[in-house]
């Protein structure tokens, strides 16, 4: 349990944005033996391989090449993705306000907001530079702290009133400073000092905002995970564990973080996209035949996160069907198809889970509430593979801290690993 709970913690604090998310995947997986593709390339996959390949910097997928064919064996899936409900930077950010220095912001996803404000705040993510030929650098700014800051309650019209109201087009101005300079002049240069030199005219930004205190363990036993970006670096992290510490089998195992699942995945680096498909299409080989073939023969666990019931709001949670904190993965379903919806390959999981002593809970919403979603139902469509959707449970989701189980990371691990390792055959 250290072993894994510190090694996360770690990941969370390396992976500030998606980018570098998916730059300590590939760290982790080259470690592990893993072998870089690239999709402009000619690929010669050798069965019992363990490869990666990675889309625009945020999107990865990695599997090792099962000993039978694909079309005879299929494929073994879990997938997770790597960005977080935030704050981003604005293309052309600086605002100027009686000398004080600020940054415009945009909501990203469907963030908490409120927590979000009179704290200290970091910039990280991706810049593209010129100077010559046109080149992406991966920056986190923690020497630049910045921070959203409250209106005080005695200027408040309603001075009795807790309610956190806001207007997203104004009150999202991000203090970095005050004096002369603009305010991303003061971010140019905390690029310029982290990159050890002036990488030439940023060109383009892709800069999202995040909370700078570092991950830790809370509870007497450090039973419980405080950290940002729970939701879903905690999936991505238990997938690609358990994926580098399995063995090959038969069939195709792979590891998939995609991208842009907050805003409704459709981008080329989303699940909405081609990446998978293509990926899928290159490991088969042998024609459409061969790949139908395939996926008929696979499965994908959609893992993102499930939430756990809260003390204070146990109204807010079915009573029946809510996991606990370190209580092991929840499956999670619901008939509206906003999770995958495959009963033979839940009974599939359960199965395997069981017969591994793994522990699983169940995730429903209320039926008198909304409901999240995850990209279950656009990987298992779009792909034509059978699928559920599993989450280790967390409170304060979409928060700019959330909380969640130490042990549920090796619950999870141990879930993934399972499926992995399973010889049962998958329902057709």
């Amino acid at each position: 349990m250290p072993h894994y709970a510190e090694s996360f913690l770690s990941y969370i604090d390396r992976s500030p944005s998606p980018y570098h998310a998916i730059a300590e995947a590939v760290s982790l997986l080259t470690a592990a033996g893993f072998v870089s593709l690239e999709e402009s390339e000619r690929w010669a996959l050798k069965p019992g391989g363990a490869y990666f390949v990675v889309r625009g910097g945020k999107s990865i997928v990695a599997w090792r090449q099962g000993s039978a064919p694909a079309a005879e064996a299929g494929f073994r899936f879990v997938a997770a993705h790597s960005d977080s409900p935030v704050l981003k930077l604005r293309p052309r950010p600086d605002l100027d306000a009686k000398g004080l220095r600020l940054l415009t912001a945009e909501v990203y996803g469907g963030p908490l907001l409120s927590p979000w404000f009179d704290r200290e705040l970091k910039l990280a993510g991706a810049v593209w530079c010129g100077g010559g030929t046109v080149k992406r650098h991966l920056v986190d700014l923690p020497k630049l702290p910045v921070r959203l800051v409250s209106l005080a309650i005695h200027l408040k019209s309603d001075k009795g009133s807790d309610s956190f109201t806001l207007d997203r087009e104004k009150d999202l101005a991000v203090f970095v400073g005050q004096g002369a300079k603009p305010g991303f002049d003061l971010v140019r240069e905390a690029i310029a000092e982290a990159l050890g030199g002036d990488p030439g005219p940023i060109l383009s930004i892709d800069l999202s905002l995040g909370d700078a205190a570092p991950a830790v363990r809370l509870g007497a036993e450090g039973e419980l995970i405080s950290a940002p970006r729970l939701d879903n670096l905690f999936s991505a992290f238990t997938a690609l564990t358990a994926l580098i510490e399995s063995t090959p089998a038969e069939a195709t195992l792979g590891a998939i973080v995609y991208d842009a699942e907050e805003i409704g995945s459709q981008t080329y680096t989303g699940a909405r996209s081609n990446f998978v498909e293509s990926v899928v299409d290159r490991i088969v080989g042998g024609g459409s035949e061969d790949v139908w073939r395939a996926k008929a023969r696979s499965l994908i666990v959609s893992a993102d996160m499930a939430h756990a019931e809260h003390p204070s709001f146990t109204s807010a949670t079915d009573p029946v069907t809510v996991p606990a904190l370190n209580g092991g993965l929840a499956v999670k379903t619901g008939v509206q198809g906003n999770y995958a919806i495959g009963p033979a390959a839940e009974a599939w999981f359960l199965k395997v889970c069981e017969e591994a002593k793994v522990p699983l809970q169940r995730f429903r919403y209320r039926c008198d509430h909304g409901r999240g979603s995850s990209i279950g139902p656009m990987a298992t469509s779009g792909l034509g593979m059978a699928g559920i959707d599993v989450g280790a449970p967390m409170l304060a989701m979409h928060s700019v801290r959330e909380l969640a189980g130490t042990a549920d990371l090796e619950a999870s691990i141990k879930a993934f690993a399972a499926m992995y390792a399973s010889r049962e055959p998958l329902p057709v």
